[in-house]
């Protein structure tokens, strides 16, 4: 399938075209919808997603395509640049001072008529030398250690416009640019600092308007200008046409990244994809209030949502200081994905200064944008940078001195998706931690599916093979995730690791065929094929003679953020095969859906020689397990390398210490840990891994995160916390406190309380092995392609909706050895499983099942 490349083709999301309100429903309407059968319905008493996600109903929400229309301007950069002609992954970028050597640009314009006020807007480069009509207008040197980037250069030019045509030229020098790990072209020269936008607005500064002129494949550039390029009559027809990249607008890959988050003030910007949708936050406390020298009126009003009178300041000066200006500090309660958004009341221009935190330390110490001014236009509104936050701190920096503002909110920038599953049991604390998993999962849900929004705001494989579960269990998305799988892939022909990372391609068959058990989107697939095969060709090349991963492609390699475990080391290698192994075990599964028998008994031959690779080289024969470090063997474990006569040695050696290790310097990050989590599961340690979910999950919860934490230890700091979290090797307030890898606990609950883990394409066959565990009772909902599927344990009886055309087999749990099972109330017959305690049930029709033990 090709990605997307038109947001103009991008289908509504079916949140919007439903009239479903979840949220506000009755509790046993909620039932009735989400279980589509009354088996249940008068047996559970499901919650829905409650106050956590503010955006839980998008009902009524308006969608960016309704509300803003893509911006026609250009980036633009110089011909002979080969950066748009590759869609290699890189890891090493030029540094701050290199690749600075200038970039000349012209282009001329026809004016009927010279407007009262004209400005003229450039973002892109770091430094620039502007000339209209010959004469320099600016000459700027933007601050390249701030954290945003692409700076607006905003210059007005009604005294340098004349009747006719105009002549505007430019010496620039590239932007510094941002770290993007991505295959697309575009992206690649974006996040390069290689490209230039610009246009005149026939309004004042900061005020959008009807354009004059805008950048776009007429203009002219070149790297070594004759004398004289700067003046109206030079001849510029020996320059080449410039590089015209795309509409600034035009594709979600655009948006990536942090790469345009300064363009939060370029006149009409938003960078916002069509399908995402909007709805205003009100301040949920303000946290602390400094007027100053300044006064002001209506600060109560901030946590209104209807407010009754504007916010009203008296500068007392028109332009203050950061140090002097007036300021407050709010919460919006929890973390959020948004942009602040000032809708003013005032007759002259306002400027404030904004800055975010995903943590109060964060947003007073080192906020990961910086400080950033956001002028607001008379009666207009002004937003700042796209982030992910809970805390802003505002000054008022500028203004007439008298200053309005109608409201001061969150702009909250949301995907519209409906929450079709549910869990709840006796436990609040697992409660809680499935709905945080479930809302860390909507708040990476943006352009794409990214590992956070706030950093790195882009795709991952490795964060979409765990994500990627909770997405489905909680929401039942397609779009999304079919738009994220395609484009990590790449295009035709593949040649590269997907993100670069060995360990990513494999992720990418196993995110893949999970995907593809939980929906059957066969018609995405069969786009993959080719390409899937590609990949596989590129994978194949990586091994040496003994069929163990070798990293013949000589790139960096990752599993963890933890020592050992990321660059190129034995720990690092002997993981990788472990997840190819994986990897080709679900080639194998995907090929042979598709019908491509061969290919998939080629793969299940290569998968067979990968085990036993790993079983002759890779285990410790000492020990009997695969070393002792967690991440690698519970790998093995849930690959299947590991047989289950070695789980013991593995347990005792290795995963046993799990949740015991106090100041842990082996760190595991909670991506990881979903895969610790499922191979204590496999090994029969469910309760293990319960507890340790309650102290690792759980210590986020008890700490009040209100989504999970890109990484965690219960024995990390916590005076200030955000401060000593640690992930890239490193720690600080760089790192996301709203990461989508850090989900995992989340489907967790659903696989092995609930039990229900599909194992056909679209759940045409399903395992459901219900398990309390400590738990007094456990219920809850798993969408398909057929309908929800509904489970509900209540001490020793098991109750089952299942929809049509699913087989399904239910271990169920009995009293004893030899116990009898009812169903229905009548006696029933079974396989008995794991040493008698379960007995496997076969359900072929649709319908309710209630099961009990005697």
């Amino acid at each position: 399938m090709k990605p997307l490349q038109g947001e103009d083709r991008i289908p509504m999301p079916s949140a919007l075209r439903s009239n479903a309100c979840l949220r506000l429903l009755p509790l046993s309407v909620f039932v009735a919808v989400l279980l589509g059968s009354t088996g249940l319905v008068a047996q559970m008493t499901l919650p829905g997603p409650g106050p956590l996600d503010p955006v839980a109903d998008a009902t009524g929400a308006a969608t960016e395509r309704d509300v803003h229309k893509p911006l026609p301007e250009q980036y633009i950069w110089t011909a002979p640049e080969k950066s748009a002609t590759t869609d290699r992954i890189a890891y090493v970028f030029p540094g701050i001072n290199e690749k600075t050597e200038p970039h000349y640009f012209r282009t001329s314009f026809k004016v009927d008529a010279v407007p009262s006020r004209a400005t003229l807007y450039v973002a892109g480069p770091r430094s620039a030398q502007i000339y209209l009509n010959g004469r320099l207008i600016e000459h700027v040197d933007t601050d390249v250690t701030h954290p945003v980037t692409m700076h607006v250069i905003a210059v007005p030019v009604e005294g340098t416009l004349r009747p006719g045509i105009n002549v505007l030229a430019m010496k620039v020098v590239r932007g510094r640019g941002v770290t993007g790990f991505t295959n697309s072209a575009l992206l690649i020269q974006e996040t390069s600092g290689q490209v230039v936008v610009a246009k005149v607005v026939a309004r004042e500064p900061w005020v959008n308007g009807p354009t004059l002129m805008l950048s776009g494949p007429e203009w002219r550039s070149t790297a070594s200008p004759a004398s004289g390029w700067e003046g109206t009559t030079f001849d510029d027809s020996a320059w080449k046409p410039v590089q015209a990249l795309a509409g600034i607008e035009d594709t979600l890959d655009e948006f990536q990244w942090n790469a345009d988050a300064g363009l939060y003030d370029w006149p009409g910007y938003d960078g916002i994809s069509p399908f995402l949708a909007h709805r205003s936050i009100p301040v949920s406390a303000v946290m602390s209030s400094a007027p100053y020298r300044s006064q002001w009126s209506g600060l109560e009003q901030l946590t209104s949502a209807k407010p009754s009178a504007p916010l009203a300041i008296k500068l007392s000066q028109a332009v203050l200081p950061n140090a002097e200006a007036p300021t407050i500090v709010v919460d919006f309660g929890r973390e959020i994905t948004a942009r602040m958004q000032f809708v003013s009341a005032s007759n002259s221009l306002a400027k404030v200064a904004v800055q975010y935190g995903e943590s109060y330390d964060e947003m007073m110490k080192n906020p990961y944008l910086g400080v950033n001014v956001v002028p607001i236009a008379p009666h207009g509104t002004g937003y700042g940078p796209k982030s992910s936050f809970r805390y802003a701190k505002v000054s008022f920096i500028e203004g007439a001195p008298d200053l309005a503002f109608s409201s001061i909110t969150a702009d909250d920038i949301f995907y519209p998706v409906t929450y079709k599953g549910s869990f709840e049991s006796s436990d609040e604390l697992l409660n809680r931690i499935w709905a945080v998993g479930a809302y860390t999962a909507h708040l990476c849900m943006q352009d794409d599916i990214w590992d956070s929004p706030k950093r790195d705001r882009g795709r991952w494989m490795g964060d979409t093979d765990v994500m990627g579960r909770t997405i489905e269990d909680a929401f039942d998305d397609r779009f999304l995730m079919r738009d994220t799988l395609d484009r990590l892939l790449g295009p035709a022909p593949v040649k590269q690791h997907v993100n670069g990372i060995p360990g990513y391609s494999a992720f990418w068959f196993t995110g893949v065929a999970q995907y593809i058990r939980q929906t059957g989107d066969l018609e995405w697939l069969r786009g993959t094929h080719e390409r899937m095969l590609q990949l596989l060709a590129y994978v194949d090349k990586e091994f040496d003679e003994n069929n163990v991963y070798a990293n013949k492609t000589n790139v960096w390699l990752y599993v963890d953020w933890s020592p050992e475990l990321n660059g190129d080391t034995q720990e690092s290698r002997r993981a990788s095969t472990l997840e190819f192994y994986a990897a080709y075990r679900d080639a194998a599964f995907l090929l042979r859906t598709l019908g491509d028998n061969d290919n998939a008994a080629k793969y299940e031959q290569r998968a067979a020689q990968i085990k036993a690779a790993a079983q002759q080289h890779l285990l410790d024969p000492r020990i009997g397990s695969f070393g002792t470090r967690w991440q690698t063997n519970a790998m093995a474990v849930l690959s299947g390398v590991a047989e289950p006569s070695q789980y013991n040695a593995i347990w005792q050696n290795s995963l046993d210490s799990v949740g015991h290790v106090r100041f842990n310097s082996l760190v595991t990050t909670p991506y990881y840990g979903y895969y610790v989590l499922a191979a204590m599961a496999k090994m029969d340690h469910r309760e293990d891994a319960l507890q340790w979910m309650r102290q690792y999950w759980g210590g986020m919860v008890r700490e009040n995160a209100t989504s999970f934490w890109e990484a965690y230890d219960p024995d990390w700091f916590k005076e200030d916390f955000h401060a000593s979290l640690q992930a890239d090797n490193r720690s600080g307030y760089f790192v996301s406190l709203a990461h989508g890898w850090s989900t995992g606990a989340m489907p967790w609950l659903m696989e092995q309380v609930l039990g229900i883990q599909s194992t056909g394409e679209g759940f045409s066959t399903v395992t459901i092995r219900p398990d309390l565990l400590d738990l007094k009772y456990a219920r809850g909902s798993e969408p398909t392609p057929r309908g929800p599927l509904g489970v509900d344990i209540d001490g020793g009886t098991v109750s089952i909706d299942l929809p049509a055309g699913i087989v399904a087999t239910v271990l169920v749990p009995v009293a004893h050895v030899g116990a009898m099972v009812m169903m229905n109330g009548n006696p029933t017959s079974g396989t008995s499983v794991e040493g008698g305690h379960r007995l496997a049930i076969s359900l072929r029709a649709a319908g309710h099942y209630t099961f009990t033990s005697r």
